[in-house]
């Protein structure tokens, strides 16, 4: 998913996808005012247009034994670039999840290497989207050993259920094979493979939210916003569906259901800067952006690599009359993608905004 240059995603009319800079002005300095006065219109690049190198993110890991229980705390899980060589380590935290916070994307490789354990891996990409979410299963080599009984903490969202439990393994395997299928970007065989998760086994939640991601990717906003809506009924506590469908309401400028859905993420789970980065979207684009501040400020601090988070945040800076601080934030996003589409706008702004606070 692509962001647009005013930090929101790109418009979901298939024939008109631009979105634009708000002008600005200031009231310290007369070029500053005239300048803004001037500014053209800075638009969106359209999706699935090509970019620069790719942006950092988060990569999200869940762990979880065959029968759907979750890995215990201090399994060792390694992130390591397609291309070779080791990036980092983690061990899981209770719920048998763990988080790769990266400061550039590209395409990884998340295996489990633990001894004991046999050494599964999955691939995945960070581009065009700060968050990417990859699911292992834990398979002990001593097969007459019994697994650890892990029990998360009371209330924590990571419990899991009686209907965990059940999931049939042929409706796993075609939930596997869904996620690799959306990892490769074959949306229609990621679809069909969810749907036949679903068939196998009508109360799944994740393959719901899995679905409706591909859905997301496919810019089928409906057949998306009712996946992720049945996934949270289904489940409640799944922050990662909140997250997604407050990021489809953003596209489709349904501010006040985004906002709904972005604060209950961030209740589930509040450090969550990509939750934090599209509620700051959904203020500032219903005018409210000195609510947005903070959120965008943490959004940067956590996802420094997330290019377009800098040029909401510069046009926060914009709206605080800190001129100063727009053309820092202009000149990161360009820094980070410096031949993406959007980057001739850019430079356009930071060359008038050098030449106002020249003055």
């Amino acid at each position: 998913m692509k962001y647009a240059v005013d930090g929101s995603l790109p418009h979901s009319s298939p024939g008109n996808r631009r979105y634009t800079v708000p002008r600005v002005l200031y009231r310290f300095i007369f070029p500053l005012c005239l300048l803004f006065l001037l500014v053209p219109f800075v638009h969106a690049q359209k999706p699935g247009s090509a970019g620069g190198r790719p942006a950092g993110g988060i990569i999200s890991v869940q762990v979880r034994f065959a029968d759907g229980r979750p890995a215990p705390r201090g399994i060792h899980i390694r992130l390591e670039h397609a291309e070779g060589g080791a990036e980092a380590d983690l061990e899981t935290r209770d719920g048998g999840k763990c988080e790769f916070h990266q400061t550039s994307g590209g395409v990884f490789i998340v295996r489990i290497a633990d001894s004991g354990y046999k050494e599964v891996s999955e691939r995945v990409e960070i581009i065009g989207n700060p968050m990417a979410y990859v699911l292992l299963t834990l398979v002990p080599l001593k097969t007459d050993a019994p697994t650890p009984v892990v029990v998360p903490p009371a209330g924590s969202p990571d419990s899991i259920s009686v209907k965990d439990l059940s999931i049939p393994e042929e409706a796993r395997q075609e939930f596997s094979k869904g996620e690799d299928s959306l990892s490769a970007k074959n949306l229609e065989d990621s679809v069909k493979h969810f749907q036949k998760a679903i068939k196998l086994y009508p109360d799944y939640p994740q393959a719901y939210r899995m679905l409706g991601e591909a859905y997301l990717q496919k810019q089928d906003w409906q057949q998306a916003e009712d996946a992720l809506k049945k996934s949270i009924e289904l489940e409640p506590k799944l922050t990662a569906s909140y997250l997604d469908l407050g990021a489809l309401r953003n596209q489709t400028k349904n501010y006040p259901g985004a906002e709904e859905a972005l604060k209950k993420c961030l209740e589930l789970s509040p450090e969550t800067p990509a939750a934090q980065y599209e509620l700051a979207k959904t203020y500032f684009a219903t005018g409210r952006w000195q609510e947005a501040a903070p959120l965008a400020e943490s959004a940067v601090k956590a996802l420094p690599d997330l290019a377009s988070a800098h040029v909401l945040l510069a046009n926060i800076r914009l709206k605080q009359r800190n001129g100063a601080a727009a053309l820092h934030e202009y000149q990161e996003y360009l820094r980070l993608d410096p031949d993406g589409d959007m980057a001739p706008q850019v430079r356009d702004m930071v060359a008038k905004l050098q030449k106002a606070l020249a003055s």
